[in-house]
């Protein structure tokens, strides 16, 4: 919508900070009334036609019609003309403070009452009572709502409702769930009438099925239950029992304290009250047993006998023609509902601990049987509640339906009830079934067939008692419900009718901000994260007969709910795209189109593109210097494997070697062995053979030839050749025995040397004996000497001491 200022059309005209109060269209001009002027608007220019003070104004039988205050009623001219309307004197000075055009008549609305012109007549109201209530109203503003209705608007009282045919009104205001009683202006939309409030705005939907009464004194508190005797209304609440005539509420005599029922049985009223049970008698409370508090009062089918009641102890029987009271003492628990399953027999609620079914005698005198009924869903019939429904015994426990099956003395699961579970029944006539939903506190009702209509708890204010929710019928299409701070009234054909044609509006988003800016709800909103911490949404719902508006968000933060009062937040969402859809939902389940919309919160600094990209560029750096730390590494470990390597080849080479040197070590200790024993063998046989010559030189005639065989023996034993290849071959395998020994024993000589070499070969006396030349006691003597000069102890053996050591 596009707004162009006419401000400049006025030219040299002032306006004295006036306030534009009413505009209207009058041959082929606007005007606009201000309570400083009357200005016109021809298209082209504003001109103030009168510089007058008036209160209303209205266009009727092509006359413009003004109320000038104290000065009266004049017609505007089309040339500016002020003309006083002929008659006026009957108005006695009064302002009129507003017109209704009545097709043949002008009505005129004083602060005090009514006044009609037709055919140049001016007369006050036919109705006198509704003159008489407006006087005491206050009157403010008149509309019409249809040929034969008219809407009052008063200062003191609210809206009165007029029905000019029949003459009567109905007053709407605070008592009724207005906020306040003063109402400032009214306009007709689609049924329904918006008021303007010193306390905000209101609307009355004139086809409702659904009336209020609201006591806002507080006097009244929650009601329990309510009744008709006489076209007279009696209400049962938490503070006492009412009359409620001509809207005036008054406490009946003696009736204070907590009451929950009110029953009508013989055309005489009873209450069952905190203080015990009363008749109702000229607005008194007259005592039938003030023993016990009690909760209700049944009459027996088909006996005459007296009246049951449920009190606080037990059951009592009280018989109105003796007003004698007796109690069935057999009966020691508190009972809070009776109902008959035949004329015999009842079954009793108790207010927590369950359901008993018992036998009583005809004479009402005495039970003839008592038993608890345990087999009662899962809470073993905690707070049972127990029905009667098209004749058959029904119980309503956990939320679940069972009806009583008498042939076989159990209770069964109620199968036609299955699809009212968490419902508890409320009232059953002709019409249908009255139910209340235990979950979401709405009232439903239905016939079974076709018709299911669902009343929504804000459809009632919201105003239900729980747990203890009633429901009175008046007649086939008026029920009374009882609420928390009065009643209401429903009417089942227009309830009908209103569910036939809910019309279910489709979400509007109006508004969207985060934490520091709002956004175009034009375009996509691009929320940046640091501010998505309270991401806000408005949104609006216009005339529309939902009962709620839910909603669902799709996106990495998802959330699915209810809209509470147009508001609808988002906290700490995560970055990402969202989609937002919005529907309403009518008490009946029908939903309307879904509104979406799209938002986006974007990533945080450090998941942006640009960082990203640093990302991006971070991991391949760190995966290239893993790369050439990896290929680093493995280059080092080849090194090693090939130093490994070269090392393990090196040492099976030495290894190889080791074990060449230690073979031909071997071999060659072998061969010195070999050649030791050979040089022994050979000089051991000399010895022998020089010593068989000594026995027998005496036989031998050449002496001389004799002596040059021994010496020549002599020296083949004593060869110094052998000595030096045996030192030779022993230094080989021995190359420092002898530097060692002389370093530790420098006084040995040559020939203890030469014993210390065929000792360290482990060679026995025996076999040193023909090595040296000497005897066997010769080498003995020899190793002797040779320990002295080694300064061995003589438990020490010498060969092992040569071999460990040197």
């Amino acid at each position: 919508m596009e707004y162009t200022t006419l401000m400049p059309l006025l030219k040299d005209h002032q306006m004295q900070n006036e306030e534009i109060w009413e505009i209207i269209s009058f041959n082929d001009a606007l005007y606009f009334r201000s309570f400083g002027a009357i200005y016109k608007y021809n298209g082209e220019k504003i001109v103030p036609v009168q510089n007058v003070l008036s209160n209303a104004m209205i266009v009727f039988q092509d006359q413009l019609f003004l109320s000038l205050g104290s000065r009266g009623i004049f017609i505007l001219t089309a040339g500016g003309k002020l003309i006083p309307l002929k008659g006026q004197e009957i108005l006695e000075g009064r302002s009129v403070v507003d017109f209704a055009d009545d097709g043949e008549q002008l009505i005129l609305g004083t602060a005090k009452g009514l006044f009609t012109y037709s055919n140049g007549k001016l007369e006050a109201f036919s109705d006198q009572k509704l003159n008489e209530q407006l006087e005491r109203d206050e009157l403010n503003h008149i509309l019409k709502i249809s040929d034969e209705e008219f809407a009052f608007a008063t200062v003191k009282n609210g809206i009165i409702f007029y029905n000019q045919p029949s003459q009567n009104f109905q007053i709407y205001n605070r008592n009724s769930g207005l906020q306040n009683n003063t109402v400032l202006s009214m306009a007709l939309y689609k049924g329904k009438l918006w008021l303007g409030l010193d306390n905000g705005i209101d609307v009355i939907d004139l086809e409702s099925p659904v009336k209020f009464y609201t006591d806002d004194s507080g006097e009244l508190g929650a009601v329990y239950d309510l009744t008709f005797l006489n076209s007279n209304m009696y209400l049962a609440s938490n503070t006492g029992v009412y009359e409620l005539s001509q809207n005036d509420l008054a406490l009946l005599n003696g009736a204070e304290g907590h009451s929950w029922n009110l029953e009508v049985i013989d055309d005489i009223l009873y209450s069952n009250h905190n203080k015990g049970t009363f008749s109702v008698q000229n607005n008194k409370l007259i005592p039938v047993e003030e023993r016990t508090g009690s909760f209700t009062i049944e009459q027996p089918p088909a006996k005459e006998k007296g009246l049951l009641i449920g009190n606080y102890t037990g059951i009592s029987v009280y018989d109105p023609s003796s007003r004698a009271v007796h109690r069935l003492r057999e009966v020691n628990f508190p009972v809070k509902k009776i109902v008959f399953e035949n004329s015999d027999i009842l079954w009793v609620a108790h207010p927590y601990e369950g359901l008993y079914r018992m036998g009583i005698q005809e004479d009402l005198k005495k039970t003839s049987f008592i038993e608890k009924v345990n087999n009662i869903g899962k809470k073993g019939g905690y707070k049972a509640d127990v029905f009667r429904i098209n004749n058959q015994i029904a119980v309503f426990q956990d939320n679940i339906w069972y009806k009583y099956n008498a042939l076989l003395d159990t209770l069964l699961v109620f199968e036609e009830l299955r699809k009212f579970e968490n419902h508890r029944l409320l009232l059953e006539d002709r019409t249908g079934y009255w139910f209340t939903n235990t979950i979401s506190n709405s009232i439903v009702f239905t016939d079974f067939k076709e018709q299911k209509l669902n009343l929504a708890f804000r459809e009632l204010n919201e105003r239900l008692v729980k747990g203890n929710e009633n429901l009175i019928k008046y007649n086939d299409s008026i029920y009374y419900i009882t609420l928390n701070d009065g009643f209401g009234e429903i009417n089942l054909n227009k309830l009908i009718r209103a569910k036939r044609s809910e019309d279910v509006s489709k979400p509007i988003v109006y508004s969207i901000k985060d934490s520091k800016r709002s956004y175009n709800i034009e375009q996509l909103a691009l929320i940046p994260f640091k501010n998505a911490r309270d991401v806000q949404f408005r949104i609006a719902l216009p005339d529309s007969d939902a009962m709620e508006l839910r909603y669902e968000l799709e996106g990495r933060n998802g959330h699915r709910g209810k809209v509470v009062e147009g508001n609808l937040n988002f906290q700490n969402l995560s970055y990402g795209d969202y989609r937002l859809k919005l529907y309403a939902v009518s008490a009946q389940g029908a939903a309307s189109e879904t509104t979406i919309h799209n938002f986006e919160v974007l990533p945080p600094w450090y998941l942006s593109n640009l960082m990203k990209a640093v990302y991006f560029l971070c991991v391949i750096g760190v995966i290239g210097l893993i790369f050439w730390y990896n290929r680093r590494k493995l280059l080092k470990h080849q090194r090693m494997l090939e130093l490994k390597f070269r090392q393990e080849h090196e040492e099976r080479l030495r290894k190889i070697e080791k074990e060449r040197l230690v073979h031909e070590i071997n071999s060659k200790r072998k061969e010195l062995a070999n050649t030791t024993m050979i040089g022994a063998k050979k000089n051991e046989v000399l010895m022998e053979i020089q010593g068989e010559l000594n026995r027998d030189k005496d036989k031998f005639s050449n002496q001389f030839r004799l002596k040059h065989i021994m010496n020549k023996i002599n020296h083949a034993i004593k060869s110094k050749d052998e000595w030096k290849l045996f030192e030779t071959n022993f230094n080989e395998l021995h190359e420092d025995f002898s530097k060692e020994l002389l370093k530790k024993y420098p006084r040995l000589s040559n020939k203890d040397l030469k014993l210390c070499s065929y000792l360290k070969m482990n060679l026995s006396s025996k076999e040193i004996a023909p090595l040296m030349g000497i005897s066997i006691r010769g080498v003995e003597v020899h190793r002797y000497r040779l320990r002295k000069k080694m300064n061995l102890d003589s438990k020490e053996n010498l060969t092992n001491y040569l071999i460990k050591n040197f």
